[in-house]
Order: C-alpha cells, then structure tokens, then sequence
C-alpha cells in the first residue's frame, strides 16, 4: 500500500502544481491582476454580478469534479498495474520454481544415463554375448548420432547406434541374444531385425540387427 500513497502524491503535487499555473494566468504572479478583475467585476450590474458569480462557482465545480474524477481513476489503474505486477511477480516466482526441480531432474537423469553407459564398450560387449550363447558376431559397426534437436536430451546426450549380422543362427539363440541386450540395463534398445532364410535349410537364418543406445557428451 506504501506504494499506491507513494504515487498518489505524486499525483496530489502534479494537480496542485497545475492549479498554480492557472491561478497564475488568471491572477498574476504575484497577484497584480486581482484588482482589474475586482474593477471590472464591480462595474457589472447586479444580475450580471449574479451571472459570473454563479458561472464561476459552476465551472469551479465541474473542474474540481473533472479533477476528482481523474484522481479517483488513475489510483484505480495504478491500483490494477500494481496488482497485476503482483500477480506477474507470483507467476515468474512459480514458473521459477517449477523451472529449478524440473532442472534437477534433468540432471538426475542424465548422470543415471551417464552412469549406466560410461564404463560400456560395445564391441566388447556385443562380443561377449555372443561367445556366452554361442552366437557368431560379423560386421559389427558403432557410430554416434546427436538426438534430434527437439528433444530436451540433446544438448548432453547422443545417440548410438549398432549394427551387426548374426549369421547362421536358429530362432532361440537369436531371441536369447536379443533378450541379453535388453535385460542388460545398459540403455540398449533393438530398433529393427530382420531375419532371411538360408538355402538348403529351415532351422538357421541370417539375422541383421540394429541397436540404438546413449552415450552422455564428455
């Protein structure tokens, strides 16, 4: 409230200052045109004196109405600008909030990414796998990717990308060898497979697959 008093001072001292400045106009610096208005007022007939008299107390009145209308009125907007600045204020307080745990969780995430695929070697990885299920490994190929720009990872993280042929393999080893990946908890995901027929036969395949991981920028 100590604000609102502030302003309508402020407003108080700009009206009295625009009254002085008509009463000067009027009256003189120093009061020196007082006496030519006196003069001339009392050189009037009695009904002209009732006339001005009754004039002059009519547009004293409508100036001091005019007057108190606007003062009433520009407290009420500066009222409702200090009210809504609160409100703003509030809102940019929440969003702040809001914007600091949001922040946290994103840098919770990105150190468990961090965590779970720092150590991963993933021709290694891949390697053993296969020699655990007997799954023989051919062409195995990594490359790094940035995330699509849209996504709130990007600007820490990247994504990676593997592929592989599984020659020769049966449809259990190649499930069993898929299941690995994805129970590994290492933040690997099978992204596409695809499975072609061997001649001659009908319990071997060639297996082609895609595995896409992350890796945290260092």
């Amino acid at each position: 409230m100590s604000a609102i008093a502030g302003i309508s001072d402020k407003f108080k001292g700009q009206l009295q200052g625009s009254l002085g400045r008509v009463r000067s106009r009027l009256f003189g610096a120093n009061n020196e045109k007082l006496d030519f208005w006196m003069d001339s007022f009392y050189k009037l007939s009695p009904g002209q004196r009732t006339g001005v008299l009754a004039g002059m107390v009519g547009a004293i009145a409508g100036f001091v109405l005019v007057a108190v209308v606007l003062y009433f009125s520009q407290v009420n907007r500066l009222k409702n600008d200090l009210s809504n600045s609160f409100g703003a204020l509030h809102e940019l307080q929440s969003l702040k909030a809001a914007y600091e745990l949001e922040s946290k969780n994103y840098e919770k995430l990105v150190d468990v990414i961090d965590k779970k695929t720092r150590s991963v070697q993933l021709k290694p990885f891949f390697e053993k796998i296969g020699q655990d299920l007997g799954v023989t490994i051919e062409g195995l190929n990594d490359q790094k990717a940035p995330l699509a720009a849209d996504n709130p990872l990007s600007e820490k993280v990247q994504e990676v990308r593997v592929d592989m042929r599984l020659p020769n393999i049966s449809v259990p080893r190649l499930m069993a060898f898929l299941v690995e990946i994805e129970k590994s908890d290492k933040y690997l995901r099978v992204q596409d497979l695809q499975v072609r027929g061997r001649y001659g036969t009908k319990l071997f395949f060639d297996g082609q697959v895609k595995v896409r991981g992350y890796d945290v920028n260092n």
